[in-house]
C-alpha cells in the first residue's frame, strides 16, 4: 500500500540510533519547550532547489585519453589519432611554468612526445605562451624514428629547465628557467553521463540533492577559477599532492620575507616561485605581489581548496559496484552516514533557532533560511576526548568544493609546510558561536545561493583567552586545551541549552564589555582547537542565502 511504501526506510533516512537526541535544559537557561518554534520555511514536498545537481554536470572540456595522459587538446592534427608515448612509468608529457613579476612574465610550456595509433610514427608537440592564452605551437614529425623524437624531447626539456630528463626525479629549479609542474598522469575523471540507463538510487531524495551539490566537479572548477587558479595549465585532478605541498613551501618563503619587512627583490623572488609552482591566470596583467597577511591567507585558502578537491577527484575515480547509481557510489565512498532530520522534529527546531538567533548584526547583507538538516557520523573519526569539560556545539563554514574532503577525511589541522601566519590563532581547527561568522566562509553568491554549515561538538576544555591575533597560539600553556579569541558580541550564557551533553549557545548576541587596550577588538568570538580528537561532527545544515538588493 502507499502508506506501507512511505514507511519503508532507505539509506539516508533518520533510522540511526545516533540521530535520536534527547534535550536536557541547562540551568538557568530555557528548556526546549521554551524555545520558540519557528514556522516551516519550505515544504518537504517542494521540488529540489534549482542549484541541486542530481546528475553529473556538463563536460567542461573534452580530453581524449589513450594511455596514461591526454594529448594536448590544442594539437588538432593528432587529436584522436595519437597518444602520449610511455616507457614503463616514464610518461613523455610535461607541463612547465615560469613567472617573473619584474618583467611581467607568466608563461607556460607544453612538451609531449606523441606516438600515432596506426603505423609506428612519432612526433614532438610543443606549445608555449602566456598563461590563460592558447599561445603558439609547433609539431615536429620524426616518422618512425623514435630515437630522434626522444632526442628532440629531452634536448627541449634541458633547454627550458637546465635539468636532464633522466634526472627529473631530483628536479632543481634554475633561476630564469621553467619549473616542472608535478602532474598526475592518471586519466581525468569522466563526467560524461553513461550511455546505459542509470539504476535508481537507494538514497533519500534529500541526501541525493546534497550529494549532487557537493560532488559537482564543474562547481569546484568555478570555485578555484574565482581564486585566479589556472585550470587549463593544471587541470583539477592532475595537480599532485607534491605540487600543492610545493606551493605551501613557497608561501612559507613569502611569509618569512613579509616578517622581515623586505618588500624588494626577496619578495619578488618568493612570489615568482609561488606563481611558477601554482599557475594563476591574470590575463595580460602582471601577477600581483603578495604584500599583506590578508593576501597570504587568500593563497593559503586556495591551496587548502585544491587539497580538498584532490580528495574529491580521488574518490570519484573509484569503481562503481555492479548496478550502482553514481550518487550511491559517492555516498559509499564518503564513509559518512547522513540522515535527514524532519522539519517538525525538536532537533530541527533547535538547529534552526541556533542558526537564525546567532546571525550577527554586522552581517546583514544577507539572510539565511534552513533548507535541510542532517545528522552525520563519520567512519574512522578520531576518538573523541569526551572527558574534557566545556563541550559546546559550534559552527564551521567552508566553500562547497571543500565538503567531499571534509566529510570523508574530517576537519584537519593545516600541514607543517603551510605558513603559520595564514591563521589568526595558529594552525588549528576554527569555530564560531555566531552562525553568520562561519557562513561568510561559504562564499555564497546570488548565482550560487546555497551553502553548507557544519555543527560540531567541540571539547574546548580550559580555554586560553586572547584579545588579538597570535600565530603562536597553538603552543598552549600548561592546563589549557584550546584558544578563545574574545569578541565584543556573543550569545548570552543564560540562553544556552544542553543537547546530548553539549552546550548550544542560542542567541541573540549580547555585549560582552570586552575591549582590547592595544588595538582592534574582535567583533565575535573565535574558538580554535589543535587536536582533531576534540572535534565530533554532529550536524550538516543546508542553507539558502538571500542577498539584499544591490540598489
Amino acid at each position: 500500500s502507499a502508506s506501507r511504501r512511505r514507511r519503508q526506510k532507505r539509506p539516508g533516512y533518520n533510522d540511526s540510533p545516533a540521530a535520536t537526541i534527547s534535550v536536557v535544559p541547562r540551568a538557568p537557561g530555557p528548556t526546549l519547550a521554551q524555545v520558540p518554534r519557528i514556522p516551516a520555511l519550505i515544504s518537504l514536498k517542494s521540488s529540489p532547489h534549482p542549484h541541486f545537481c542530481l546528475s553529473p554536470p556538463e563536460v567542461i572540456k573534452t580530453l581524449i585519453v589513450k594511455g596514461k595522459a591526454p594529448v594536448d587538446p590544442e594539437c588538432l592534427a593528432k587529436l584522436g589519432k595519437a597518444h602520449i608515448y610511455c616507457e614503463g612509468d616514464d610518461v613523455y608529457d610535461v607541463m612547465l611554468n615560469q613567472t617573473n613579476l619584474q618583467f611581467n612574465n607568466n608563461k607556460f610550456y607544453v612538451l609531449q612526445l606523441l606516438e600515432d595509433d596506426g603505423p609506428r610514427s612519432y612526433s614532438v608537440w610543443t606549445r608555449w605562451g602566456r598563461v590563460g592564452r592558447p599561445g603558439q605551437h609547433a609539431l615536429v614529425s620524426c616518422a618512425g624514428d623514435l630515437a630522434q623524437a626522444k632526442e628532440i624531447f629531452t634536448k627541449k626539456f634541458l633547454d627550458k629547465t637546465k635539468n636532464h630528463w633522466a634526472e627529473r626525479c631530483n628536479f632543481q629549479k634554475v633561476p630564469g628557467k621553467y619549473d616542472l609542474l608535478h602532474m598526475d598522469s592518471r586519466p581525468p575523471v569522466s563526467v560524461t553521463p553513461p550511455l546505459t540507463p542509470k539504476p535508481a538510487s537507494r538514497l533519500d531524495h534529500r541526501v541525493q540533492a546534497l550529494l549532487g551539490l557537493i560532488c559537482d566537479l564543474q562547481a569546484m572548477e568555478e570555485m578555484v577559477l574565482e581564486m585566479k587558479y589556472d585550470t587549463k595549465k593544471a587541470p583539477l585532478g592532475k595537480l599532485t599532492v607534491e605540487q600543492i605541498r610545493a606551493g605551501f613551501q613557497s608561501l612559507q618563503k613569502v611569509e618569512a620575507v613579509l616578517r622581515a619587512g623586505d618588500t624588494g627583490r626577496a619578495l619578488l623572488e618568493a612570489c615568482n616561485e609561488f606563481y611558477t609552482r601554482v599557475p594563476h591566470d591574470f590575463g595580460l596583467r602582471t601577477p600581483p605581489l603578495i604584500r599583506t597577511w590578508q593576501e597570504l591567507q587568500e593563497k593559503v585558502q586556495l591551496l587548502e581548496a585544491l587539497g580538498e578537491i584532490q580528495i574529491a577527484i580521488k574518490l570519484a575515480r573509484l569503481e562503481l559496484h555492479g548496478q550502482e547509481h553514481p550518487l550511491d557510489r559517492s555516498y559509499r565512498t564518503l564513509g559518512c552516514e547522513l540522515h535527514p532530520l524532519e522539519r517538525d522534529s525538536a532537533h530541527f527546531q533547535v538547529l534552526e533557532r541556533y542558526l537564525l538567533s546567532t546571525h550577527a548584526p554586522t552581517h546583514r547583507d544577507y539572510s539565511m533560511e534552513l533548507l535541510e538538516a542532517f545528522t552525520l557520523r563519520r567512519a574512522g573519526e578520531s576518538p573523541f576526548r569526551a572527558s574534557l569539560p566545556n563541550r559546546t556545539l559550534l559552527w564551521h563554514g567552508s566553500r562547497l568544493g571543500n565538503w567531499v574532503g571534509i566529510l570523508s577525511q574530517g576537519l584537519r589541522v593545516a600541514p607543517p609546510e603551510a605558513p603559520v601566519t595564514g591563521y589568526m590563532f595558529g594552525k588549528g581547527i576554527y569555530f564560531a558561536d555566531m552562525s553568520s561568522k562561519s557562513a561568510n566562509y561559504c562564499f555564497a553568491s546570488r548565482q550560487r545561493d546555497v551553502g553548507l554549515l557544519l555543527l560540531c561538538e567541540v571539547a574546548l576544555g580550559e580555554c586560553q583567552e586572547l584579545l588579538e591575533a597570535n600565530a603562536e597560539a597553538g603552543k598552549l600553556p600548561p592546563g589549557k586545551h584550546s584558544t578563545k579569541g574574545l569578541g565584543k558580541l556573543a550569545p548570552a550564557p543564560t540562553n544556552s541549552i544542553m543537547l546530548d551533553g553539549a552546550a548550544v549557545p542560542l542567541g541573540p548576541p549580547m555585549e560582552t564589555d570586552v575591549t582590547n587596550p592595544h588595538g582592534y577588538t574582535l567583533n565575535y568570538n573565535e574558538f580554535v582547537v589543535y587536536d582533531p580528537g576534540q572535534v565530533r561532527m554532529r550536524y550538516l545544515l543546508q542553507v539558502r542565502f538571500s542577498f539584499a538588493p544591490l540598489w
